[in-house]
């Protein structure tokens, strides 16, 4: 269902690739600081989605008649991420990459098209950490040729676009039917409770999320009657509408709780 070696990507794809240089110098220039802030994001993400889990199962259940029913799961032959030029917040990053890396998919992609802008020195850092090395800022017509190589050399991956409702729209119509794709839309804001008693790295948080506005509440009972979906708070204060709440310590991470396994890996029944 999938191969055990990364597929060979035509030359082709080299005018559009991010070069060794400027990772070397997004590296230098993110620092030691902001390389650490990244790595703790890495390593949270990584506990969650269990890179120790068998890459590829099968399970057989036999009926009393005889009769057989097999499932088997195993990784996608690719993955590929779609970044709206808009995100510039490296722990959202990597929380989109590191369940591939960890599913062991052999083709791990990231692409930033109709970028008008440089990259962030931030992302590349994030990308290289995350052993993700396959980077592109191709146009969106070339987009389209990257997706369909893509498909018709490896066959059904999954493509995840992190950005804007309208960069959104534009990509799932790009990548048609073909592709099993998932929306991960960034909030337009965190709520960040800053009372006495709690100690946050600010710096953390700015560096981690940049890009995402800050909601802060000098009162446990304001944040908690508001309808942020992150907050920056205990959980005994968070609101009910919040699903990512990030305590003291862990303020530079992210999640995306709506990542659907489906993404990662493919599927088949078998009845005989």
């Amino acid at each position: 269902m999938t191969q055990d070696r990364p597929g060979a990507l035509p030359d082709l794809f080299d005018a559009w690739r991010v070069s060794d240089a400027r990772f070397a110098k997004a590296y230098h220039r993110t620092g030691d600081r902001g390389r650490a802030v990244i790595k703790s994001a890495i390593a949270a993400a990584f506990q969650a989605w269990q890179p120790s889990a068998c890459a590829s199962v099968a399970i057989s259940t036999r009926f009393h008649g005889g009769e057989t029913r097999s499932e088997e799961t195993a990784p996608r032959p690719w993955y590929a991420l779609a970044l709206d030029p808009g995100v510039v917040s490296p722990a959202q990053i990597v929380a989109a990459l590191i369940p591939a890396v960890a599913a062991r998919i052999p083709n791990v992609l990231v692409f930033r098209p109709k970028a008008r802008s440089g990259w962030p020195d931030a992302l590349l850092t994030a990308l290289e950490l995350c052993g993700v090395e396959q980077v592109f800022s191709p146009s969106m017509k070339n987009f389209e040729y990257c997706l369909g190589f893509l498909r018709d050399a490896f066959g059904r991956g999954g493509l995840a676009c992190l950005g804007a409702e309208p960069f959104w729209k534009k990509i799932a119509v790009l990548a048609g039917s073909g592709v099993r794709t998932h929306w991960l839309a960034p909030p337009p804001q965190m709520g960040q409770l800053v009372v006495s008693g709690i100690t946050w790295d600010q710096d953390a948080i700015e560096f981690a999320h940049a890009g995402v506005e800050l909601a802060v509440y000098g009162d446990a009972s304001a944040l908690a009657h508001s309808e942020h979906e992150v907050v920056l708070a205990p959980y005994a204060a968070a609101p009910r509408s919040a699903r990512l709440v990030l305590e003291p310590g862990r303020e530079a991470l992210w999640d995306w709780n709506d990542l659907p396994r489906e993404l990662f890996f493919g599927r088949r029944l078998v009845y005989s």
